[in-house]
């Protein structure tokens, strides 16, 4: 989910890469383990937290065995009794943000009843962000671009398909994500903007597909 901002940042300069707005990630359930826990060949503490996964049927929390890094280890609680029952690994679409998505495997594993409790998302410790990136790509047409950006620092990706006008067009609102700024003019090699709305809460996920072209 995409956490909202309380105060509207004002009138700034931005460089190519600076970031119109940057807004914590938290996911939709979160919880911690009672008990350490073997999954395989890694080890994750009591405390350890693991994320909630949308799911019919039982209770699925994941976390990555190691950040920034695609697979990732989830744990199935069947009746959602409080205690996990099984794991299984998936591969993350993204490496900086883990996303899921995928069947029920079959390849599951049981695990002696962990306990886990359920603990605000707000107490997540990993940070991870979305934000709205200003792209100063070298053109002969003179456009500015705008992209989308995610994932945690030092470990980030962007949706391919930028958001783009003429430089001539200045000023121009935009609208991203349900965040509305204005590009209001160039100056000295930066482009000034001005928020009038911040990302609002609401879901946020990233799908990747492949395309082939034959010839």
């Amino acid at each position: 989910m995409i956490v909202p901002i309380r105060t509207m940042p004002g009138e700034r300069a931005l460089a190519g890469g600076d970031f119109v707005l940057k807004q914590r990630l938290l996911p939709m359930g979160l919880a911690e383990l009672a008990a350490p826990v073997t999954m395989g060949s890694n080890s994750f503490e009591a405390g350890t937290q693991f994320f909630k996964a949308k799911a019919d049927g039982g209770a699925i929390y994941c976390r990555p065995y190691v950040p920034d890094r695609v697979l990732v280890g989830c744990l199935l609680d069947r009746d959602s009794d409080g205690d996990f029952d099984e794991w299984f690994d998936v591969v993350s679409q993204t490496k900086g943000l883990p996303s899921v998505a995928q069947k029920y495997t079959k390849k599951r594993k049981p695990v002696s009843e962990i306990a886990y409790r359920k603990v605000p998302v707000t107490s997540m410790i990993d940070e991870y962000f979305v934000a709205i990136e200003r792209r100063n790509y070298f053109n002969i047409y003179s456009r500015e671009s705008f992209m989308i950006v995610f994932g945690r620092e030092g470990a980030t990706e962007r949706l391919t398909d930028p958001v783009s006008f003429k430089s001539d067009e200045m000023p121009k609102q935009l609208t991203i994500l349900g965040a509305v700024f204005t590009a209001v003019a160039e100056r000295d090699g930066k482009m000034v903007v001005t928020v009038q709305r911040d990302m609002p809460l609401q879901p946020f996920s990233v799908v990747k597909t492949t395309s082939y072209r034959f010839y």
